[in-house]
């Protein structure tokens, strides 16, 4: 058996308040973009929507973000953001992000690596099976 991993997909426009003086999306942006994305594949495919998320017993932490800046993006583009879980790493998640804009062509990527920190203690802890099945599909 191999293991799938479920990939993210969300679709955001591109607003003028987002904008640099070049008309360009800010470089700060990219991150929430991204983070946001998380976010909201967590609530749609895992059911970890934020009431959920206090009651599990442990937080996710973004330990780094390494963004690459491929192409410039402009106002009233849509953006769509791709993502999976590429692999753990004791308590680190390794997570692949890829954003494209309508025609398909990637404009950004990003390496996310998620930490799973117990509440309790507020340490890092490996991820346990039953989280970390939940971001594949089993398949033969």
């Amino acid at each position: 058996m191999t293991r799938r991993p479920v990939v993210y997909e969300t679709t955001h426009r591109i607003a003028f308040s987002e904008l640099d003086p070049f008309q360009h999306v800010s470089t700060g942006n990219y991150a929430r973009y991204f983070t946001d994305h998380r976010m909201e594949g967590l609530a749609k495919y895992a059911g970890w929507d934020l009431p959920t998320l206090g009651t599990l017993g442990f937080m996710t932490w973004i330990r780094r973000m390494e963004i690459d800046f491929i192409k410039s993006v402009g106002a009233d583009q849509d953006i769509t953001i791709t993502s999976f879980v590429r692999e753990f790493r004791g308590p680190d998640a390794m997570i692949e992000c890829t954003m494209t804009d309508a025609a398909g062509t990637t404009v950004a990527t990003c390496l996310m690596v998620v930490a799973h920190v117990d509440a309790r203690t507020r340490r890092a802890t490996d991820w346990p099976e039953e989280h970390a099945g939940l971001f594949f599909e089993d398949s033969q």
